[in-house]
């Protein structure tokens, strides 16, 4: 698992997302940001909790494949049912990652290559 990849992948949703949002002139308010932030949160310490499966099942191609296509296509439902600050929700969501793995990143780097897994 690369953090390079997983950056891309978080990006090829997170590009749609935001010119949606932007052509859809979607309000920025805290709420749905906070459930974005939070909401990532969440989901990274719960996969934390049983990180060797969860490595192995995103190590599968299709997997990963089918969860930008799910995140999209998800995204988009979500405006249809719940609006668009939904969009503000996904995008706030993935930017917690993003920066998540930034910060995993630099620590790495920090650490030293003996380090690195």
């Amino acid at each position: 698992m690369t953090r390079r990849r997983d950056a891309a992948l978080a990006g090829a949703v997170l590009v749609p997302v935001a010119v949606a949002a932007a052509l859809l002139r979607t309000p920025v308010t805290a709420e749905p940001a906070f459930v974005g932030v939070v909401g990532a949160l969440a989901l990274e310490l719960a996969l934390s909790m049983r990180a060797s499966s969860a490595r192995r099942l995103w190590e599968r191609r299709g997997v990963r494949a089918a969860s930008v296509a799910l995140a999209i296509v998800g995204t988009a439902l979500a405006v249809v049912v719940f609006g668009p600050a939904s969009l503000l929700v996904v995008a706030a969501g993935l930017s917690t990652y993003l920066l998540l793995l930034a910060v995993v990143e630099l620590q790495s780097r920090r650490s030293g290559p003996e380090r690195r897994p």
